[in-house]
């Protein structure tokens, strides 16, 4: 009788490691389960600019980056310039909104990682139900972008070559008064700063 008992108790005692690696091993499966994101969640990250623009870049980079360097990418792009031409204004203001809104949004969605203190951002295997949709809607929204920026610039520099050839008293452009120069040149100022500002909360969105 005590023989048959020690048997079954190291027989438990043998059993108990197989256990616990097998629980082990479905707590390892559970947590690798993609976590399913919803057609909303998915369209609500998606509709930003920045946003796809911050996965395009972490797909381009092995899925990890700096917050740092995404803002300057970000930034470049958005303002159709090179890294190197970028103020100090257009970084901060870029970085900011990744910062304190579209990053911690998509952390919170579950496709990536973001650690606010060190700036590490790494893209997560959920983030992959996003690229069906990325093709669709990223190329038009950066044309209209890049077609802004563009027409701001050139809407600026029309205004700038009037006012001058103006006060130089070129033929044509010295009939209008110089009153009339500063209303125009100051209302292209109030339009053109209007239209970046709403472009700017569009992006911040």
């Amino acid at each position: 009788m005590a023989l048959e008992t020690l048997t079954q108790s190291d027989a438990k005692d043998a059993s108990t490691p197989e256990a616990d690696a097998e629980t082990e091993q479905q707590e390892q499966q559970e947590e690798e389960v993609q976590e399913l994101l919803s057609k909303d969640t998915i369209f609500e990250l998606l509709k930003n600019q920045r946003r796809r623009d911050a996965i395009q870049y972490l797909k381009q980079n092995d899925g990890e980056a700096q917050l740092g360097d995404m803002a300057e990418f970000i930034a470049a792009k958005e303002n159709d310039i090179d890294i190197a031409q970028l103020s100090s204004s257009q970084r901060k203001r870029v970085y900011i909104g990744l910062y304190q809104c579209h990053l911690p949004k998509m952390a919170t969605s579950g496709v990536i990682d973001f650690e606010k203190n060190r700036g590490d951002i790494t893209l997560k295997p959920t983030a992959e139900q996003l690229e069906p949709y990325l093709g669709d809607s990223t190329p038009e929204t950066d044309d209209a972008t890049a077609s802004t920026s563009k027409r701001n610039a050139a809407v600026a520099g029309a205004v700038g070559i009037g006012v001058a050839a103006g006060l130089l008293g070129v033929p044509g452009f010295a009939l209008v008064p110089d009153a009339a120069w500063a209303v125009l040149s100051t209302t292209a100022l109030v339009v053109l700063t209007a239209m970046e500002t709403y472009r700017q909360h569009e992006l911040d969105d």
